[in-house]
């Protein structure tokens, strides 16, 4: 366990992304504590069920946020990974690439001496940590911000607050067990929904809390009833976005892929006539409006 911040949140770099990212997530941007710890190293059977969570394969980046002795980075190399940890002593960077040199992954596995804070993360596919919750805390808008969606976050025993974890496997050594979360897309605003080319025509509304999604339609066309979103039908795992609606004998079941401004998928459609797969597509309102 490591944490290499002696500095505040505010001065991380690309604050106002950082700002975005939190507000349409629903989180808080900053939190003002200066936390020190002690360098803990994770177990070789917690390290293993931590790569074994984020189903690291390859062709995955993993980054190491606070890597210490290097185990982590060490361990994602020998499954083929490319592997970086970003670690603030220097004896630890040190000690990590003799071990990379001994361990002959040292072309797979990478150290820097940093502050995890500054670290640039955004390619990676999986981040590792084993940090104090409020770190983990403080690093959550970090994470938000600069991984793509479908990201895994993965920490040895502590969570990230309100920011429910996607797995939580108890079967650690560790007593709070190995957490992962997946960046979610940005989903949260009002969309222009189109089904089959413009068949149909809605407005799709969706609020978003992490990867905590509502969804509602709405009609465009004066006199005519748009379908009910189904309760607790919605969800986002990284990119990908699904909801269930239905109408008068009708049911819809969305499935699709969340592209900046733009969802787009298929939807299948049953009522008295069967069942057909059309496209669909909604586009953001926002973005429409600038064009």
């Amino acid at each position: 366990m490591r944490t290499d911040r002696k500095h505040l949140v505010r001065r991380a770099p690309s604050a106002c992304a950082i700002v975005v990212a939190a507000a349409a997530l629903g989180v808080s941007a900053y939190a003002d504590y200066e936390p020190t710890a002690p360098f803990v190293p994770t177990v070789e059977e917690d390290v293993e069920l931590m790569l074994d969570v984020a189903e690291v394969r390859p062709e995955d980046y993993v980054i190491d946020l606070g890597s210490g002795d290097g185990r982590i980075v060490i361990a994602a190399a020998r499954r083929g990974a490319r592997a970086h940890g970003v670690e603030i002593e220097p004896d630890l960077v040190e000690l990590s690439r003799r071990n990379a040199r001994e361990a002959g992954v040292e072309d797979r596995a990478t150290f820097v001496e940093g502050d995890l804070f500054e670290a640039d993360i955004s390619e990676a596919s999986v981040v590792t940590l084993y940090l104090f919750p409020e770190v983990n805390i403080a690093l959550r808008p970090k994470l938000l911000a600069e991984l793509a969606p479908g990201t895994r976050v993965v920490s040895n025993s502590f969570d990230m607050g309100d920011w429910r974890p996607d797995v939580h496997d108890m079967s650690a050594r560790s007593s709070g067990g190995i957490l992962m979360w997946i960046i979610p897309a940005r989903a949260a605003g009002e969309w222009r929904l189109e089904i089959d080319g413009g068949a149909e025509t809605y407005v799709l509304s969706i609020d978003q809390r992490y990867q905590e999604i509502d969804v509602r339609l709405d009609s465009l066309a004066v006199g005519t009833e748009a379908p009910v979103a189904e309760r607790g039908s919605a969800s986002l795992r990284g990119d990908r976005i699904a909801f269930r609606a239905a109408a008068a004998k009708r049911t819809y079941a969305f499935s699709g892929t969340v592209d900046g401004d733009v969802i787009g998928g298929v939807v299948d459609v049953r009522d008295s006539k069967g069942e057909r797969r059309l496209r669909w597509r909604a586009v953001s309102t926002e973005r429409r409006a600038a064009n």
